[in-house]
């Protein structure tokens, strides 16, 4: 099991993430990824009992372990040959609805990754999962070709507009009032010369509505970047 996050929003601990079998045999291709289906569970009480979607108690602490077995856990069902990252990113809104990003290569595409790190750059592609009131699951392609191997991160502002930090340094945000439907990227990264994944400062966001990022610069021949930057912006409208 790799986790998404282990994130609180009142009283609820939620757990999204992924599994990767350890038999390679199960992939078409052995330059694929076992990495496999999206799951979720919660717990009331400090993560001492853990439930699925629907409520029913698949794990305890000290006792029953959450397994690949435990029923009705997965919430986006995909098969070991997409190219599915692990420990992606999650987060929950003020009404405490989970939210996770995760990303993969989409069928369109292939059905069969045989190569994961050039197919990923090629054609991997984010998703938004995210969970209603009445517990139902929701997906959106978030329209940004990755080019990457890496991870994104999914942070909220106080008006529960989504933001997703994409690697490089992109942003794509997507409004609360339209039901996080209207991705549309923020900010290219242009400029900044970024390598790979980013670090999000996600308590800052929270305090003072600014979102503030750390990345590397890419390197140049064989000479190191010495140390990281930053930037910052409000974070308001996602229009804006």
């Amino acid at each position: 099991m790799y986790v998404h996050g282990l994130t609180y929003r009142g009283n609820r601990l939620h757990v999204a993430f992924t599994w990767r079998e350890g038999n390679t045999a199960v992939l078409c291709n052995p330059g694929g990824l076992a990495n496999h289906d999206t799951c979720y569970i919660d717990s009331d009480d400090q993560g001492r009992t853990w439930r699925n979607g629907a409520g029913a108690q698949v794990g305890t602490t000290g006792g029953a372990l959450v397994s690949v077995a435990s029923p009705g856990l997965v919430v986006d069902p995909l098969t070991v040959d997409h190219g599915l990252m692990n420990q992606e990113s999650q987060a929950v809104d003020s009404a405490g609805r989970p939210h996770v990003v995760i990303s993969y290569v989409p069928g369109r595409f292939t059905q069969c990754v045989s190569s994961y790190a050039a197919q990923r750059r090629s054609y991997g592609r984010a998703f938004h999962v995210r969970r209603d009131a009445a517990g139902g699951w929701h997906k959106r392609e978030i329209p940004v070709a990755l080019n990457s191997t890496g991870r994104s991160r999914l942070v909220f502002d106080t008006s529960d507009n989504a933001y997703v930090v994409l690697p490089f340094g992109r942003v794509a945000a997507a409004s609360a009032a339209s039901g996080w439907a209207d991705w549309s990227v923020l900010f290219d990264g242009a400029g900044l010369n970024a390598f790979g994944e980013v670090v999000v400062d996600y308590a800052r966001l929270a305090a003072e509505r600014v979102l503030s990022v750390m990345y590397q610069q890419t390197s140049s021949g064989t000479t190191p970047r010495p140390c990281g930057c930053s930037i910052s912006a409000s974070a308001g409208s996602p229009s804006s």
